[in-house]
């Protein structure tokens, strides 16, 4: 299995009432789980039909374009000899996952939903499919399945602090911030320290309006990962909104030199600089974010109306 991408949350703006995962990229897969062509056409797994001798050589030549045309990043060539293996080893969990990341990648959010269901269905470690079986789901606009997906990896292992974790940002993603709450803390407890937890819990003090001790908390994480993105944006707008805007521009600048495609670091900075009567480059900002995620351009439409008779670069 390929490990988690780096988290980048989104706060919102506004109310700070919708939240959600930025753009979701899975790793490669790790082609070394995979069963060398002859094993697999030989021994199969349970619930697989063994293979035949004239069958091995139409199994091998699967399994060598499934692997070679993925690890080259050909995700539509890969899908069909990927979907061929699934089918003759319903029971082999490897190309089940690499079904959908493939999926992920030509971003078909409901079939990767459906494969991580799949998985989970048919895996030693059922659990593996999380947080992608999760993210797949936000992205459908089903946070309600996200969440119960999360809820059923972290009931197959209470004693995980990345799985308690994704179970309180589903719950935060719907507004359920006294169980997103309590997850966190579940997190921290597991692991003693769990930093995206941390800067959940600075996220839900945003969300009351608790400035102080939002940007303490997204301090504190930021003294021990100067890099965590997410707590150098909670940072950014609890300085802005404190009306700091000095301070509120160093974190936010320093987020999007880490991190140019996050939608809500470039709306940010674009309503920062608007603040300050930096039109040009506030527009810069907002045409980003326009381009990051054509879901959420409703968010960011006021501010290309407002700045639409501004030449960028003037």
């Amino acid at each position: 299995m390929t490990m988690r991408p780096a988290l980048r949350l989104s706060l919102g703006l506004g109310t700070l009432a919708t939240l959600w995962l930025a753009l979701f990229v899975v790793s490669s897969a790790n082609v070394s789980d995979e069963p060398e062509p002859s094993v697999a056409a030989s021994a199969g797994v349970a619930g697989d039909a063994p293979a035949g001798a004239e069958d091995e050589a139409a199994i091998d030549a699967l399994l060598v374009q499934s692997r070679d045309t993925f690890v080259a990043g050909q995700w539509q060539e890969s899908l069909a000899a990927t979907k061929a293996l699934v089918t003759r080893f319903p029971g082999q969990h490897v190309y089940i996952a690499r079904l959908a990341e493939i999926y992920n990648k030509l971003g078909q959010p409901a079939e990767e939903a459906a494969t991580w269901e799949l998985f989970m269905d048919r895996a030693p470690l059922p659990a593996d499919a999380c947080p992608y079986i999760g993210y797949a789901y936000r992205r459908l606009g089903k946070d309600d399945l996200a969440l119960h997906a999360f809820e059923r990896c972290y009931e197959s292992d209470t004693t995980n602090s990345e799985l308690a974790f994704f179970v309180g940002l589903a719950n935060e993603w719907m507004s359920r911030f006294q169980p997103a709450e309590e997850y966190y803390d579940k997190a921290i407890s597991i692991a003693t320290v769990h930093y995206d937890s941390s800067v959940g819990l600075a996220r839900l003090r945003l969300h009351r309006n608790q400035l102080d001790d939002a940007l303490s908390r997204a301090k504190l994480v930021l003294g021990k990962v100067p890099k965590h993105v997410d707590a150098l944006l909670v940072a950014g707008l609890a300085e802005q909104r404190g009306g700091h805007r000095r301070e509120a521009r160093a974190y936010l600048e320093q987020a999007v030199t880490l991190s140019k495609d996050y939608f809500d670091v470039q709306l940010a900075l674009g309503i920062l600089d608007y603040s300050e009567s930096r039109y040009a480059t506030a527009r810069q900002h907002f045409e980003a974010a326009a381009k990051l995620d054509a879901r959420r351009r409703d968010e960011v439409q006021p501010w290309l109306v407002r700045t639409a008779s501004v030449k960028v670069g003037s």
